[in-house]
């Protein structure tokens, strides 16, 4: 009787415990603002980046991400950010850019950090961006 009263209890905790874990794993959300920088893998180029996301939907996001090239030439990246299925933290863009051709982006959203890869034209590289 022991022996099952223990097995039970075990279950009950380890459900328990379960619920927990997933209720604190839950998807973070990209909307807000966020500072950090980007850095071109192809010229090496650098600098300072920000955003801001909203949410459109419960799957899709709008960001603008601005930034400076050569530490003075602004420039402003809009994107569609739209979650990878299955995921909770995943997304891609696909935005056409004048005279850049079609840039793609895929990020990695946790509660703090924002780490994207793009690629487009003749450049590729990294958005690494912190609340």
């Amino acid at each position: 009787m022991k022996t099952k009263i223990f097995k039970f209890a075990f279950v009950v905790a380890m459900l328990g415990s379960l619920v927990t874990t997933s209720s604190s794993l839950s998807a973070a959300s990209p909307t807000g603002k966020w500072r950090g920088s980007w850095n071109s893998g192809t010229t090496g180029h650098s600098g300072p980046l920000r955003a801001r996301v909203r949410q459109v939907d419960h799957d899709t996001y709008r960001a603008l991400f601005v930034g400076r090239f050569a530490g003075v030439i602004p420039f402003a990246y809009p994107a569609r950010l739209d979650r990878v299925a299955g995921t909770e933290n995943r997304y891609t863009s696909s935005q056409r850019l004048p005279l850049l051709g079609t840039y793609r982006m895929n990020a990695t959203v946790t509660n703090s950090r924002i780490q994207a890869n793009f690629r487009g034209g003749r450049d590729s590289g990294t958005f690494n961006l912190s609340r």
